[in-house]
C-alpha cells in the first residue's frame, strides 16, 4: 500500500468535486473517518496543527469506541 500525500488527497477530492457525469455523487457533508484495516473499525478524525513544527495532520483517537455508521460498518 502506498503512502498518500496531501496533494494526492487534494487531487482525489478535486476530481470527485468536478465529476460532471455524476453530480452529487460524493458525500461531502459526511464526517471524515479513518478505517483500521486490522480491527475493521472506523474512527472519526479531526485536523490538528502541531504547535512545535506547524505540521497539519489528521488526528484519530483510537481509544474512543468507534461509531457505527448507518451502512452497518
Amino acid at each position: 500500500m502506498s503512502k498518500m500525500t496531501w496533494l494526492d488527497l487534494y487531487n482525489y477530492l478535486h476530481e470527485r468535486a468536478n465529476d460532471i457525469k455524476n453530480p452529487g455523487s460524493f458525500p461531502w457533508q459526511e464526517n471524515v473517518e479513518v478505517w483500521d484495516w486490522e480491527t475493521l473499525d472506523y474512527y472519526p478524525t479531526d485536523f490538528i496543527q502541531t504547535p512545535a513544527d506547524q505540521k497539519i495532520s489528521l488526528a484519530v483517537d483510537t481509544y474512543q469506541k468507534p461509531e457505527i455508521n448507518n451502512n452497518g460498518s
